[in-house]
Parts: C-alpha cells; structure tokens; sequence
C-alpha cells in the first residue's frame, strides 16, 4: 500500500460535487499550491510520485488546466530563462505575456510604473500554475494599484521578513513549499549550471518567439490606429 507523507487541502465532508483523482507525479506539490492559490476547494494526499486528489467537480474544468500547467515543463523553461537574463530585465521580458492575459498592450503597461511593471511580472511568475481566470485577477489586483501602494506592501514585506526568526523552516504533512520557496530553491541548485548547447538552443527559440509575438502585436496595434485613424 502506497504511503503518503503529506496532506493538503480541506475536510473531504466539506467538498460538494466530488471528483476523484489518483495519477503519477513528481510535481504533486506544485498542483496543490495552486489548487490552494486559485481557491478550489480539494483534499489531496501525495508523496514524492504520485497524488491523491478530491475536488469540487464545479472546477473540473480549472483543475484540468492547472493540472496541464504544471505538467508541461513550461514553467521551468520560464524560470530557466529568468536565471540567464537575471533580475529586472528577465521580469520585463514577460511584459508581453502579462498584457495579453490582461487584455491589453505593452505599451500600456510600459507606461505604468517601473516598480507597478516588475511587480506585474513577479506575480505572473507567482501565479503562472493557477488557472487563467485567477490569474487575471492578482495581474488585475497589482495593474490598478499605484506606485505608492505598491512601496507601501514591499517595505511592510520586508519588516514582516525581518521579524521573523531565523529557522530552518520544517515541512511538514501540513505544509508544502511556496511558489516563491520553490523559485528561490531553484536558483540556488542551479546557480552555477553550465547550459548545455541544446539548453540554449530552446531559451533562443523562447526569446525569438517572444520577439515575434511582440511585433505580431505592434503590427496589429498599428493596423487598428490606422483603420480608426480620421
């Protein structure tokens, strides 16, 4: 019988319209995190290989989407890209992919705040494995905040680090690692890996697709002014 050393999740009692679900994976963690982020209620029991999950049957359809998220290996192609070209300018890079799940243009967002920009893009990170709809909303949440409010959250942010202890933080059945835990326990594994040229190769064909997304959009932005231009 297989063991699970960790729980997560609401009482199975509370979940109405269940769905059940037992499959292999090594991301079992990530897919609870966003169940909890996206506010899907679910039971699940999972170790290091495989996940046993009871959920809301009303969110089948979102459940499926974060469980497709996680298991592309996308994200991991983003943070792999976020490490070559480092901090601020790894962040702005994603501008493109934040504007189009906000609906809107890069330009738009480029004239907002520099902090308001990198704050936008540090949330898509954040939120990347929820479904699109919770996603929207946190990308909405920051994209209506000003400067202020955002410098307000960081500094009340970094207090709140400070205050606390220093210890070795313990999971447990309970608890799972945060986006953010998981982000910054990447950086440090490969914090001084050497790319292999196939390696480059594919974070050459991620910026040439942002690239032509970025003039896609510029051109059917253009096209839109000059057809509605008096």
């Amino acid at each position: 019988m297989t063991e699970f050393p960790y729980i997560s999740g609401v009482d199975v009692g509370t979940i109405s319209n269940k769905e059940f679900a037992r499959f292999e994976t090594t991301k079992a963690s990530d897919i609870v995190i966003a169940l909890d982020k996206s506010g899907i209620p679910f039971s699940a029991r999972f170790g290091d290989s495989e996940i046993v999950l009871t959920y809301d049957g009303s969110y089948k359809e979102e459940v499926e989407e974060i469980i497709a998220k996680v298991s592309s290996g996308d994200y991991e192609a983003l943070l792999r890209e976020l490490q070559v070209y480092g901090e601020p300018d790894g962040y702005y890079r994603l501008l493109g992919e934040v504007a189009e799940v906000l609906n809107t243009t890069i330009g738009t967002l480029q004239s907002r705040p520099d902090e308001i920009q990198l704050a936008l893009c540090k949330t898509y990170v954040n939120f990347w494995f929820c479904d699109k709809v919770t996603l929207q909303r946190e990308l909405e949440r920051i994209h209506t905040l000003n400067g202020r409010t955002v410098s307000d959250i960081q500094e009340y942010e970094r207090r709140k680090e400070q205050e606390k202890a220093p210890t070795e933080p313990v999971q447990t059945a309970d608890t799972v690692p945060t986006f953010d835990e998981l982000y910054n326990a990447y950086q440090r594994r490969h914090a001084n890996d050497h790319f292999t040229r196939e390696a480059h190769k594919h974070l050459s064909e991620i910026a040439r697709r942002r690239q032509r997304d970025e003039q896609e959009r510029i051109i059917q932005t253009e096209e839109r002014e000059r057809k509605y231009r008096p």
